[in-house]
């Protein structure tokens, strides 16, 4: 991130890149809408098809367990037979899962939420996010890629607010399987901008990336568990959201938007304050505050009165949801760019796909052991607080001059 700032102030892309950077937007905003649009209501879902909330746990985590296991291997297909063809597939089959996941109830009642879970599996094997940013690296020079990759960020953070915030309105207008529906739509929609826009450029044969080097690297291995710890926290925090704010305040799925939209402004606020600090150096100093506010979010999500707020009241959800959005506008931007910093240039790929992997790993993890615990929450908010100071430790230890920041 730091390279930015070397980078002129126009766009100093050439037709061809803004193009292609267009196309992949559209791709990766369209399919991350689709995601946040159902990450706020799935819990509530899964609940109309079985009483087990560790199987909805289990439906909710099993879609980010495939992204995990496929990163590398898409990605390694991608160097063989070129990136469009990966991430049209990638884009066809995370439809088909979709579209699979509002079919539940077209079963019998037995059968329903093990074709939720199959439907998330099948999403998951739509695992496009390493090949999309292996298809800058192949188009943008190494001094502007930075920039590159932060405009691909732009749509991820335009579909994330709007997926969390509409999400529940859709669903409370139509139904969660309509977001399922549209969610299919959006996908095979970025299918057209793939085939006009983005090159299919053959494939270069490359040296094999030196995978077993880089999980040897202790600095860059304590940024991809920082990765996982900060996706199980988030993927356990929104599998708790619509339990705690629907069962214990009564707020119907359409309603969530009067809590989401204050944790949404202090996102935004204070990502440009986190990034900015940053870039001038102090990346170690907002990683860790970032985990320290994860931990706080943690404690007073289930134990609010620990900060003299009324558990029966809305402020007790809206100010460690605050605080766990605050803690991830730090962390988004930073744990990427540190895995850049660190990586060898002829590595950066095989990094970003470890770092990925172990990112759905995590919300895999957290989605499972929230549903296992989510009848004990002090326990889950022992997990979720251990880890979180797990994370602060990892992201405090002395770093190699290189990265040290």
């Amino acid at each position: 991130m730091a390279t930015v700032a070397h980078v002129p102030s126009r766009l100093p892309f050439t037709r061809l890149q803004r193009q292609i950077l267009l196309s992949l937007g559209c791709v990766v905003g369209l399919r991350m809408l689709g995601i946040f649009l159902v990450l706020p209501v799935f819990t509530l879902y899964g609940l109309e098809f079985t009483h087990s909330r560790f199987l909805v746990g289990l439906a909710f985590g099993c879609y980010p367990l495939t992204m995990a296991l496929l990163q590398l291997p898409l990605g390694r297909l991608s160097d063989r037979i070129g990136r469009r063809k990966v991430l049209l597939y990638g884009m066809t089959v995370f439809a088909a899962g979709s579209f699979l996941c509002a079919m539940p109830g077209w079963f019998p009642r037995p059968m329903q939420i093990g074709v939720l879970i199959l439907g998330r599996l099948v999403q998951g094997c739509g695992a496009i996010v390493s090949t999309a940013f292996a298809a800058v690296a192949d188009h943008v020079e190494p001094e502007r890629r930075s920039l590159a990759m932060a405009a691909l960020g732009i749509p991820i953070g335009a579909a994330f607010a709007v997926g969390v915030i509409a999400g529940p309105v859709l669903a409370g207008w139509f139904s969660t399987q309509f977001l399922f529906w549209l969610t299919g739509v959006l996908a095979l929609l970025s299918d057209g901008p793939l085939l006009r826009l983005l090159p299919d450029t053959p494939p270069q044969p490359e040296p094999p990336a030196r995978l077993a080097a880089l999980l040897r690297d202790r600095a860059l291995l304590r940024v991809h568990l920082s990765g996982f710890i900060l996706n199980s926290f988030m993927s356990a925090f929104f599998f708790c959201f619509p339990l705690i704010v629907t069962g214990e305040h009564h707020l119907k799925p359409a309603q969530y938007y009067e809590i989401l939209l204050p944790m949404l402004l202090a996102n935004g606020v204070t990502m440009f304050a986190l990034s900015r600090w940053a870039d001038r150096g102090r990346t170690r100093f907002v990683a860790c505050l970032s985990f320290a506010l994860l931990a706080a979010s943690a404690l007073l999500l289930f134990r609010p009165t620990a900060a003299g707020l009324d558990p029966a009241r809305l402020w007790s959800v809206i100010v460690p949801g605050s605080l766990f959005f605050i803690g991830l506008a730090g962390l988004e931007p930073v744990l990427p760019s540190q895995v850049s910093r660190l990586a060898p240039r002829s590595a950066y790929g095989t990094a970003l796909g470890v770092f990925n992997t172990l990112q759905f790993f995590g919300s895999s993890a957290g989605g499972v052991v929230a549903g296992g615990l989510s009848h004990t929450p002090q326990a889950l908010m022992a997990v979720l607080v251990a880890a979180s100071l797990a994370g602060l430790l990892l992201m405090a230890a002395p770093q190699p001059s290189a990265a040290s920041t």
